[in-house]
């Protein structure tokens, strides 16, 4: 192990001498990034720090491999196509030098990106084969293009991470360090060194990108540590082979990886209009880009978020330098302990990253609750009765055809299937037909109640025991199964209540997501409270927002009505509005006592907190 932590002080220091240097000409060049709308930090700071860990990396790597005594393996400069790495990293440098002096068009950038990688591709590595956890992916002719989009991939990925000091530096740091134990483990000592060297020459520059930071990063040196991460995180898991082991790089740089699909998706649902009614026109417009870029920069970025929420600069980076220890730590282990179930592991993986997408506020990303679906229920064509009479028969096809895969699953054969397919006409015919009489397309989806509920569950009851005698009574067919059938009844009861229940449930997703306004009490848990609730959500122009319940009735405390909390009584409500910032009191009991009545409104003017009564009008219109 000397070797290698000579390597990484070695690099270390030579890096840390080099970038007071490297500073000085960044401000004689005029290579400065000044504060703007995008940017976190309020001085001029010079943008060229790449060239310290760009030159101490290749400088230290090729003195070292000329020594005996570091023990490179024989011809590993050879084996790596040495040359047209260095050629390709050199472009990507180039790149970035120049946009840090002058902004290049997004199209440049992603041009000599890809020549970059095409020569990664063609002269040094190329993934040939994806090994995923159910089994390997053989590319073939698609070899090539895989390894630019990969290498293009990461190497914006770490720019893109280059918005807090010392964040992408750092990221890229641990990255290494995770690069480095899975080569040690895989026996790949050439790349275990060259991860070593990285390391050394990130860490002497870190010390002047870390907030405040003197220096930064830039387009030169961000390009280059994602161009060389993306080319020996595929090594480092490897020896000799052209395999591309999907799960352990892709976890090694799950932070930017994260970060990068995250700002794409969320640009792309930004733009992404899902429908627009132009009654004017009379046109229906469906799934158009309109009104921004996935390559637009924003303000956006998971750091970004984390600055907003309250958390500061150097916080902010070592949350997420935690994050990305997490994610070396899973690529080490996943290689260390080799029976390790993969499929847990990407679920776990998946499981944290939606809930810190929900924590960070990405409401662009919800489109189940930021109301992107609901317009679709304003077209024409989605009330007419002809459309929901084929989406009953789709749902109906559907819920048979699961039903007889859940029952038979291996037995699912050709007699099986020929079964289904010769019944699903006359099963169609007679639950549409139920359906019809029963009354379900009367009702409107936007306005699904109770009964509206009751009579879905009479169709679907109705609809399944008339099919299942009519198939029962016909010589010929019969009831191949009666857990089909009862399998079927619950499927197809689901599928239709959730089909005419979605307008409902996006509307509640959406109002209760993005409601905001004053803080509310509601003092009473009855009727009246529970329409008041759900006015004060519906109406978002009253801009009130229940926080909860208080009512006379003790055993009620502790309880959710309509997701919103039982917090106290009339005795607990200045404890209350002592710890919670509540806006108003709105009472919500048509009979109230006198003496009660006093009290809270004694307590609310203590509390200088207006309270306000709940109660339904009919108000009579004179006639002209």
């Amino acid at each position: 192990m000397l070797k290698y932590l000579i390597l990484f002080l070695v690099a270390s220091i030579f890096s840390f001498l080099l970038t007071p240097l490297v500073r000085s000409v960044s401000k004689r060049l005029g290579a400065v990034d000044f504060p703007g709308d995008r940017k976190v930090h309020t001085q001029p700071t010079p943008r060229l720090g790449g060239i310290s860990i760009f030159v101490a990396f290749y400088l230290i790597l090729i003195i070292s491999s000329q020594f005996e005594v570091f023990y490179f393996p024989v011809g590993f400069l050879k084996e790596i196509n040495f040359n047209w790495l260095f050629a390709a990293s050199t472009i990507v440098f180039g790149l970035g030098a120049v946009d840090d002096f002058r902004r290049i068009p997004v199209s440049i950038k992603f041009f000599f990106q890809i020549i970059a990688g095409l020569i990664v591709a063609l002269s040094c590595y190329r993934i040939e084969v994806i090994s995923l956890p159910f089994g390997a992916l053989h590319l073939g002719i698609w070899s090539v293009p895989a390894t630019v989009l990969w290498v293009v991939a990461i190497t914006n990925a770490i720019n893109l991470l280059d918005g807090l000091d010392g964040l992408a530096a750092g990221t890229s740091l641990i990255v290494c360090i995770a690069m480095f134990g899975i080569s040690l483990i895989n026996q790949n000592v050439g790349i275990a060194l060259v991860s070593v060297i990285l390391a050394g020459s990130i860490l002497g520059f870190l010390k002047y990108n870390f907030h405040p930071a003197s220096i930064f990063l830039g387009d030169s040196g961000a390009y280059f540590l994602g161009f060389t991460l993306s080319v020996f995180a595929l090594r480092s898991g490897l020896k000799g082979t052209t395999t591309f082991a999907l799960l352990i790089p892709m976890i090694a740089l799950g932070l930017p990886i994260m970060d990068t699909i995250l700002s794409m998706f969320r640009r792309l649902l930004k733009s992404l209009h899902i429908m627009e009614v132009d009654p004017k026109e009379n046109v229906v417009k469906f799934f158009y880009l309109d009104g921004w870029s996935m390559f637009r920069a924003d303000r956006s970025h998971i750091h970004h978020r984390l600055v907003q929420l309250g958390f500061t600069q150097g916080k902010a980076v070592m949350l997420l330098y935690a994050v990305s220890l997490i994610f070396g730590g899973l690529a080490l282990s996943s290689v260390y302990f080799k029976s390790l179930n993969q499929a847990l592991l990407i679920t776990t993986i998946g499981i944290a990253a939606y809930i810190g997408i929900r924590k960070l506020g990405y409401g662009e990303v919800q489109v189940l609750s930021n109301g992107a679906l609901l317009p679709l229920f304003d077209v024409p064509v989605v009330n007419r009765r002809i459309l929901r009479v084929f989406v009953d028969m789709g749902l109906i096809a559907f819920s048979s055809y699961l039903a007889f895969l859940l029952r038979f699953e291996r037995e699912f054969n050709s007699s099986v299937k020929e079964y289904y397919l010769s019944t699903l006409p006359l099963v169609l015919s007679i639950k549409v037909m139920v359906f019809y009489f029963t009354g379900l397309y009367k009702g409107a989806w936007r306005y699904t109640g109770v009964g509206d509920l009751l009579r879905m569950v009479k169709a679907v009851v109705l609809g399944c025991i008339g099919s299942g005698l009519v198939l029962w009574m016909i010589p010929g067919l019969g009831i191949k199964s009666r857990a089909v059938l009862l399998i079927d009844f619950n499927l197809l009861l689901f599928l239709v209540i959730g089909a005419r229940s979605s307008f409902r449930i996006l509307e509640h997703l959406h109002s209760s997501g993005s409601h905001h306004g004053r803080k509310v009490l509601i003092y009473g848990v009855g009727k009246s409270g529970v329409n008041a609730l759900r006015e004060f959500i519906d109406n978002p122009i009253l801009g009130l927002s229940p926080v909860g319940f208080i009512d006379d009735e003790q055993r009620n405390k502790g309880k959710q009505v309509n997701g919103c909390p039982v917090i106290g009584t009339l005795e607990s409500l200045e404890s209350i509005l002592k710890k919670s910032s509540i806006s108003e009191v709105i009472l919500a009991i048509s009979e109230f006592p006198k003496e009660k009545l006093e009290r809270l409104s004694q307590i609310c003017s203590s509390y200088r907190i207006p309270l306000r009564r709940f109660q339904v009008n009919l108000e009579e219109i004179p006639t002209l």
